[in-house]
């Protein structure tokens, strides 16, 4: 993405200017909002199996452990490679494999650290955004279980939030650390070893047929709003920058 749209973005997000810019300029918003989109969509599509193909082998070559997860689990299973309505790439990494070496192994490798998303500082929740020619891959960490499954987090944005905060779920998966190789696209890409138990388990029993309806804020499976650790909820926008 380019560098105007992502500090117009930044500022966008300052809730008095957002508020200001939903009142009076609305239509601008929609027009600038479809821009973002349609630069995301070209992107993805362009540079999209680059994209994961560097972040793979990264991983790779340093011995870092990851699935994809979400989506691209799903695009993995059911298309061998990316579903056409998906934006971005999603990973799972799990925190006890979590070491400052890879922020710096991705940021050699040619990826922006753009957001990264924490609760209790990292304790109980984090999420981290990088962007890859304008391709987003986020990493869900896992973390171990507190009710049945282990969690990740994700993290909403609320109206009139401030910009550092959100609103984190924790998102309970039936997920075990152990992975096989799946064809994606040209690569082969690894999943969980109990992939299509995730499936069945996110997108429903018929996940294997396509559903242009679905969307990730229906998918109520153990997705816990943890409105609790708000205040200990820091979202930190474009850390390199």
């Amino acid at each position: 993405m380019k560098t105007t749209t992502r500090i117009i973005k930044s500022i966008a997000r300052i809730p008095i200017i957002d508020a200001i810019i939903d009142k009076y300029f609305k239509g601008m918003r929609e027009k600038f909002t479809e821009k973002v989109n349609k630069e995301i969509a070209e992107a993805y599509e362009k540079y999209g199996i680059e994209a994961i193909d560097i972040f793979d082998k990264c991983m790779n070559n340093n011995n870092f452990f990851y699935t994809l997860a979400f989506g691209s689990i799903l695009g993995a299973i059911r298309e061998h490679g990316f579903i056409k309505h998906d934006k971005d790439i999603d990973v799972y990494m799990w925190i006890e494999d979590y070491t400052p070496k890879l922020i710096e192994e991705l940021q050699k490798a040619g990826f922006i650290w753009k957001n990264s998303y924490s609760v209790d500082n990292y304790d109980k929740g984090r999420e981290d955004t990088f962007e890859y020619k304008g391709v987003h891959i986020d990493i869900f960490w896992m973390y171990p279980k507190m009710n049945d499954y282990p969690y990740c987090c994700d993290f909403l944005r609320i109206e009139n939030m401030s910009v550092n905060k959100r609103l984190p779920r924790r998102l309970e998966i039936p997920i075990i650390k152990e992975r096989k190789l799946e064809q994606f696209e040209t690569l082969q890409l690894p999943v969980p070893i109990n992939a299509e138990e995730i499936c069945v388990f996110r997108y429903g029993p018929d996940y294997m047929t396509p559903n242009p309806n679905w969307n990730w804020k229906r998918a109520k499976n153990s997705v816990v709003e943890w409105h609790e650790m708000i205040p200990k909820t820091v979202c930190k926008q474009y850390p390199t920058l």
